[in-house]
C-alpha cells in the first residue's frame, strides 16, 4: 500500500503529465508489485492531511520492539486537485498493482487530471525519530519533457553520514534518458529506454497496446564508481499488449545483468477485472542456480458500489457482482459494441458499454468487432470498479517462502495486514518472519 506522500507524488506526476512507466527504473514495476510487496511488521499508524492544494503533512508511528516514527512535509508549486482521501479513494489507486503500459500517456478527456501543468516543483522532507535521520527530495520540471530530481539522505549510520543523488531525466513518448550522479563513491550512471511500435508523436487519445499494435520497450543502464573503479551494466526488454477480443492486458519482461550472470523473465496477465497472475523465473549462469516465483492479486467487489449509481433506468437488484469479471468471448463482445460508440466521453456511457460487454451472457453473434472499443471498455471497467478489499499472495520455491497481504477498509481508514512465512528446509515447519497491521488515514 502506498504511503500518503507516495500517493501525492503520483498525483503530482499525473497533474504535470509525467509518465513514470516510461522510465527504465520502472520497467519491472508490475512484477515487483505482485511479487516483492512489503508485509507490515508490527503495528503502524499513519495520519496525513492535505491542508491546501499545495501543502501536505504526515505523521507515522510504528511499534516493533520500540516505538519509532517519522514526520513528513510535502510542498507543491502546482495545485493537486485530483488527490482523494482514504475514505473515497479507490483501492486500485491506493496500492501498487498491474500497470497498463502506455508510452504515449496523456490525460484522458473528462478526467480530473485533464488540465495538465507541464511545469512545477515538488519539495518533500522526512524526519525519523528517535534519532536525527533525514530524507529529502526535490523535483523541478524544467520543461514538459525534462525534469531535475534530487534525493538526499542524512544518517549517522551510513558512509560520511549522508549522500546525495542527482537525476536529470528526459521523457518523451518515443524514448527516455536519465543522467545520474551520486556522491557515494562518485557514482556516475546513465539509463535509457526506447519504445518500438506504432507511435506517431502525441495522439489525441492514449495509445493502448493491442495484439496488432503492441509496444516493445528496450532499455539499459550503465554505472561507474570512480572511487572504487567498479562498473555496472544491466539491460531489459518489456513487451506489452492487449487482447483485441477480451481487452485483457499482459506484460512480459526480460532483464539481464551480464556482469553478475543473472537473467530474469516475468509474465504478468490480468486474467479478469478483479484478478492478476504473475510468474517470474530467475537464473544465474555462473552459479547454475535458478528460482521460480509466483504471485496473484484478487480484488473483492464492494456490495454497495457507486460505480453503477449514475446508471439510469436499471434495477440494481439485477446486478450480480460475482459475474463482473468472467472470461468474455468474442461473440459476447461483438454483440455489446454498438456502431455509434466511438468514444467514452461520460461516466454513464462508460458504465453502460462496459457493463453490456462483461455482464450479458448469451448474446447473439455479430460478425464485425470493434477491438478498440473492447479494449477501452475493459480498461474503464477496471478503472471505475469499486473494490472493498484486495488479497495478494506470492511464493518463491527456492526461498521456501510465502507472503500474504490483505488490504481493505475500516470506516475511513485503509487497513493492511499480512504475514510472511519461511519454511525450514530440514523440518518444513513454517516460521513467522513478519506479521503486522497498518492503518492509514488521509484527508
Amino acid at each position: 500500500m502506498y504511503s500518503r506522500m507516495e500517493y501525492l507524488h503520483k498525483c503530482f506526476n499525473k497533474s504535470t503529465g509525467w509518465n513514470t512507466d516510461n522510465i527504465f527504473d520502472n520497467i519491472l514495476a508490475t512484477s515487483d508489485a505482485l511479487l516483492d510487496f512489503q508485509v507490515p511488521n508490527g503495528g503502524r499508524l499513519e495520519i496525513s492531511s492535505q491542508a491546501t492544494p499545495y501543502l501536505a503533512s504526515s505523521v507515522t508511528l510504528s511499534n516493533r520492539l520500540a516505538v519509532t516514527g517519522l514526520l513528513a512535509y510535502l510542498y507543491l508549486s502546482v495545485p493537486i486537485k485530483n488527490a482523494i482521501g482514504t475514505k473515497d479513494i479507490l483501492l486500485q489507486d491506493a496500492i501498487a498493482g498491474f500497470r497498463i503500459i502506455r508510452p504515449n500517456l496523456l490525460p484522458e478527456s473528462g478526467s480530473r487530471s485533464s488540465k495538465v501543468s507541464p511545469k512545477g516543483s515538488l519539495m518533500y522532507g522526512k524526519m525519523f525519530f528517535p534519532g536525527s535521520a533525514l530524507e529529502a527530495m526535490f523535483i523541478r520540471r524544467i520543461s514538459p519533457n525534462l525534469q531535475l530530481l534530487v534525493k538526499c539522505i542524512n544518517n549517522a549510520h551510513i558512509y560520511k553520514s549522508g549522500t546525495m543523488i542527482v537525476y536529470l531525466q528526459e521523457n518523451t513518448p518515443r524514448f527516455s534518458r536519465e543522467y545520474i550522479y551520486s556522491t557515494n563513491e562518485a557514482l556516475i550512471g546513465f539509463r535509457c529506454l526506447y519504445n518500438f511500435g506504432e507511435q506517431t508523436g502525441l495522439p489525441a487519445t492514449p495509445v493502448i497496446p493491442k495484439f496488432d499494435n503492441s509496444v516493445v520497450s528496450v532499455g539499459a543502464e550503465l554505472w561507474y564508481a570512480a572511487q572504487s573503479m567498479s562498473p555496472g551494466l544491466s539491460t531489459a526488454l518489456r513487451y506489452s499488449t492487449r487482447s483485441t477480443s477480451t481487452g485483457k492486458p499482459l506484460t512480459m519482461t526480460l532483464s539481464c545483468n551480464p556482469i553478475l550472470g543473472h537473467i530474469s523473465l516475468t509474465y504478468n496477465v490480468k486474467t479478469s477485472v478483479s484478478s492478476t497472475v504473475c510468474s517470474k523465473y530467475d537464473f544465474n549462469w555462473f552459479l547454475y542456480a535458478s528460482n521460480l516465483s509466483m504471485g496473484v492479486e484478487l480484488y473483492n467487489f464492494s456490495k454497495k458500489s457507486p460505480f453503477f449509481s449514475s446508471t439510469q433506468n436499471r434495477s440494481l437488484t439485477s446486478i450480480h457482482y460475482d459475474t463482473l469479471a468472467p472470461t468474455a468471448d468474442p461473440e459476447i463482445l461483438a454483440h455489446s459494441v454498438t456502431n455509434n460508440a466511438q468514444s467514452f466521453p461520460t461516466t454513464n456511457s462508460t458504465v453502460a458499454l462496459s457493463e453490456s460487454i462483461f455482464l450479458r451472457p448469451g448474446s447473439s453473434r455479430i460478425s464485425d468487432i470493434n477491438s478498440q472499443e473492447v479494449v477501452n471498455a475493459f480498461q474503464n471497467l477496471v478503472k471505475e470498479s469499486n473494490f472493498s478489499s484486495v488479497l495478494k499472495a506470492s511464493t518463491s520455491l527456492n526461498d521456501r517462502m510465502v507472503k500474504i497481504l490483505w488490504v481493505g477498509r475500516y470506516k475511513d481508514f485503509l487497513v493492511s495486514t499480512g504475514v510472511k512465512l519461511q519454511f525450514d528446509s530440514a523440518t518444513a515447519v513454517p516460521d513467522v518472519g513478519r506479521f503486522g497491521v497498518s492503518l492509514a488515514y488521509g484527508c
